[in-house]
C-alpha cells in the first residue's frame, strides 16, 4: 500500500512540472519573453512589443518594454545628429552619449540592427577622437570601452581605441615631466635650479624619443587626437626650455648687478691724508681697483657663457658690454678729474663713491621713486664749517634732483663752483642751490640739478655745529614725488 501511495505522489509531481513548463516554458522563463527576443533579433526591435505585453509578471513586463523605449530613444538620438552641424561638437557629443547610454541598458540577448551599429560606431569613434584631441582622456577611455561593448569591434572603434592608448601613454609621460618641472622650479638656489633644468632637459629628450617612436608605430599617427597629444607634449618641452633659459639669463644678469655693486664699492680703509682724508692718489687707486674687480666679474660671465652659448645670446653680452663701457667711461672721467691734484685738494673733502647717478640705481627703486646708490660723508670732532665735493651724472633733459641728507643738526648749502673751502662763496657771490621751499627735515634738495650745475661737479658746505656729523648724497628721479 505504501509503495502505491509513493507512486501516485511521484506521478503528481511530474504532472505539476509538466503544467509549469506549459505555462512558463521549458527553461522556466515566460514564453512571451523568448518570443519577443526572437522577434527583436529576427525581425525588428519594435516587433517584440506585441509579445512582451503578454508577460505575466508586471515588473518583468515593465523591464522588457523599457528596452524598446530605450532602443527607440537611442535611435532617435543617433538620427538627431543628421541635422546637427559638424562644428557643433557639444551637441554631437551629447546626442552620441545619449544613444550609447540607452543602448548600454539593453539586455545582452538583444541585438542591435547592423545599420544602427554602423552609424553608432562611426559617430562614437568621431566623438572619441574629439575627446582625445581636447585632452579629455578619461572620458574618451570610458566611451571607447562602452562603445565596443555596445557596437562591437568596428574598425573605427579599433582606431579610436589606439588613439586613446597612444594619447594616454603620452599624457603619462607628460605628467612625469610636468611634475619634475614643478620640482625644478621650486629649487630656491639659482645654480641648483639651473642644474635641475639641465637634467630635466635630458629626461624630456629621452621621453620625446619614446613618444616619436610610439606615435610612428601606432597606425594612427595622422589623427587629430594623437597629433594634439604629441603637440601638448612638445609644448611642455618648450616650457622646460623657456624656464631653463630664463634661469640661465637671470644668472647672467646677476653678473651685471655685481658689476654695479663693484662700481659702488666703498674703500676698505681710510685715506692716507690728514685725519684719514682721501688724497687724489687714494681715489685713483680705489677706482683702478674697482676697474680690476669689474674685469674679473666680466671674465667670469664670459666663462659662464661658454657653458650656455645658445641661452646667453649676444644681446645679453651687448647689454653688459654697454654697461661695462659706460662704467669705464665714468671711471676715466673720475681719473681725469683727480689728475689736477692742486685743484682737487682745494675742493675740500671727497664723498665716496665720487660719482653717483641713476645709471646705477638703488635696488628695489623704480619709476618716480627711483634713486641712486648714495655717496657718503662724515666727520668727527668737527665744529666749524666743513666743505665737500662730488660728481653727479644726470643726462641732458632729465629733471632729476640732488638731495643731501645730514645728521647732526647741520645746515647744508650747495654750489655749482669750487668754493675753495669757503673762500669763494662771498668773494664770487656764489648762490646756494638748495630749494628751501622743498626742504624736508634734514634733507636739502637741489631741484632739477642737471640744469643748475656747471658740468658734473657739485660742492657743498656743512655748517658749523657740535661734534660729529654724517650724511648721504642721493640723486632722485623726483624728490617732489618722494616727498609727497
Amino acid at each position: 500500500m505504501k509503495k502505491i501511495k509513493s507512486l501516485f505522489a511521484a506521478i503528481a509531481a511530474v504532472s505539476m512540472m509538466m503544467i509549469s513548463c506549459v505555462s512558463t516554458g521549458g527553461d522556466g522563463q515566460d514564453p512571451a519573453i523568448t518570443k519577443g527576443v526572437n522577434a527583436w533579433n529576427n525581425r525588428e526591435p519594435a516587433a517584440a512589443t506585441a509579445y512582451w505585453t503578454d508577460i505575466k509578471d508586471a515588473e518583468t513586463q515593465k523591464k522588457y518594454l523599457g528596452y524598446v523605449t530605450a532602443y527607440e530613444a537611442g535611435v532617435a538620438a543617433l538620427d538627431s545628429t543628421d541635422s546637427i552641424k559638424s562644428t557643433n561638437e557639444s551637441k554631437l557629443l551629447s546626442a552620441t552619449r545619449k544613444a550609447l547610454n540607452n543602448f548600454a541598458t539593453l539586455d545582452p540577448a538583444l541585438k542591435l540592427p547592423e545599420d544602427v551599429k554602423e552609424k553608432g560606431a562611426v559617430l562614437t569613434a568621431a566623438r572619441i577622437n574629439k575627446l582625445v584631441e581636447s585632452n579629455s582622456l578619461a572620458d574618451a577611455k570610458s566611451m571607447q570601452k562602452t562603445a565596443v561593448a555596445v557596437y562591437g569591434e568596428h574598425p573605427n572603434l579599433k582606431a579610436s581605441g589606439k588613439e586613446v592608448n597612444v594619447a594616454s601613454s603620452i599624457a603619462s609621460k607628460q605628467s612625469t615631466i610636468s611634475t619634475k618641472l614643478d620640482e625644478a622650479s621650486a629649487v630656491s638656489d639659482l645654480d641648483g635650479r639651473i642644474e635641475a633644468y639641465n637634467k630635466l632637459v635630458k629626461d624630456y629628450e629621452a621621453l620625446a624619443a619614446e613618444v616619436d617612436k610610439e606615435v610612428k608605430n601606432s597606425g594612427v599617427s595622422s589623427t587629430s587626437g594623437v597629433t594634439a597629444a604629441a603637440k601638448r607634449f612638445k609644448n611642455l618641452g618648450q616650457d622646460v626650455s623657456i624656464k631653463r633659459q630664463a634661469a640661465i639669463r637671470e644668472k647672467a644678469y646677476i653678473y651685471k648687478e655685481r658689476i654695479n655693486e663693484a662700481f659702488a664699492r666703498q674703500p676698505s680703509k681710510a685715506g692716507s691724508g690728514k685725519n684719514g682724508a682721501y688724497t687724489s692718489y687714494d681715489i685713483r687707486d680705489h677706482y683702478n681697483s674697482v676697474q680690476n674687480d669689474i674685469d674679473v666679474i666680466y671674465n667670469e660671465l664670459l666663462k659662464f657663457r661658454t657653458q650656455y652659448p645658445s641661452e646667453i645670446g649676444q644681446d645679453v653680452i651687448n647689454d653688459i658690454n654697454a654697461q661695462r663701457t659706460d662704467l669705464k667711461n665714468k671711471i676715466a672721467q673720475v681719473n681725469r678729474e683727480i689728475a689736477n691734484q692742486e685743484e682737487i685738494a682745494s675742493r675740500g673733502r671727497t664723498v665716496m663713491p665720487l660719482m653717483i647717478g641713476l645709471f646705477n640705481p638703488e635696488q628695489g627703486t623704480s619709476g618716480a621713486n627711483k634713486r641712486s646708490r648714495p655717496a657718503k660723508f662724515s666727520a668727527s670732532s668737527q665744529k666749524s664749517e666743513d666743505y665737500w665735493w662730488g660728481m653727479v651724472d644726470i643726462p641732458r633733459g632729465q629733471m632729476n634732483d640732488l638731495v643731501i641728507t645730514c645728521n647732526g643738526g647741520r645746515t647744508i648749502r650747495v654750489f655749482n663752483q669750487n668754493t675753495k673751502s669757503g673762500k669763494n662763496i662771498k668773494k664770487n657771490n656764489l648762490q646756494d642751490l638748495v630749494s628751501q621751499a622743498n626742504r624736508v627735515g634734514n634733507s636739502w634738495p637741489v631741484m632739477n640739478a642737471g640744469s643748475k650745475l656747471n658740468g658734473s661737479n657739485y660742492y657743498f658746505e656743512v655748517g658749523s655745529g657740535n661734534g660729529s656729523y654724517s650724511g648721504t648724497v642721493v640723486v632722485y628721479s623726483s624728490f617732489v614725488v618722494r616727498k609727497r
